[in-house]
């Protein structure tokens, strides 16, 4: 499983512990942009917040590994992302910041998610990628099974519940297949681009990981 830390800032402090860095680049001053794209690294998911075609940043795309999109965006948008760079890696997105949905409805919505998919080439595996809210442990609990589900089929998924009651599919996400896990570069709540989105300390503390 690839570690993965958010920013929304040009600052890359802490960091260091990350496989792969996550820039929401749309809360970044375009000024700061060239100067950020030389001091990162590592490879870095675009997190695409509008999904305007004519707004895409190209340079942005052309040097991104990963770019995650949200799975109700036009097919049109996606085609042009995979011009601009055939190599870089989809991660189609489904965020839900009041629920969590039946297994039936997660299904339905990964159809729709595969179906922008006829833009992939062969060596660029998409990732689809669900985020919901968790009222209880059951939905943790569902969660990780649709995950482990997901996987057996050989999809590159990430599954996660938010909220304090989702911490059980961060802390155990990678034992069902999760492809990528996000953490906070610090437990402050400034850091954190969803609730309950815990450190790499703190996680490595729960499972118990040097």
């Amino acid at each position: 499983m690839y570690k993965v830390i958010p920013i929304q800032t040009n600052k890359l402090t802490n960091t260091k512990d990350a496989d792969i860095i996550e820039v929401w680049f749309d809360r970044i001053p375009k000024k700061d942009h060239a100067s950020l794209l030389k001091r990162i690294k590592k490879p870095f998911i675009y997190k695409l917040e509008k999904a305007d075609p004519k707004k895409l940043n190209e340079e942005i795309i052309e040097k991104a590994k990963y770019i995650d999109i949200d799975y109700k965006t036009p097919k049109s948008t996606f085609k042009k992302i995979k011009k601009l760079n055939p190599k870089i890696t989809l991660i189609i997105s489904y965020h839900n910041f009041k629920e969590t949905p039946y297994e039936k409805d997660l299904n339905s919505i990964y159809k729709k998610m595969t179906s922008k998919l006829s833009t992939q080439t062969k060596n660029s595996k998409s990732i689809v990628k669900f985020a919901t809210h968790s009222k209880g442990i059951v939905d943790s609990f569902r969660m990780l099974d649709f995950l482990a589900n997901l996987s057996k089929k050989g999809q590159n998924t990430i599954c996660l519940c938010m909220g304090e009651n989702g911490l059980l599919t961060r802390i155990s996400g990678h034992l069902f297949g999760n492809h990528m896990m996000y953490f906070s570069a610090t437990s402050k709540t400034t850091a954190k681009t969803a609730p309950g989105q815990i450190t790499i300390k703190e996680f490595n503390k729960y499972t118990h990981e040097s």
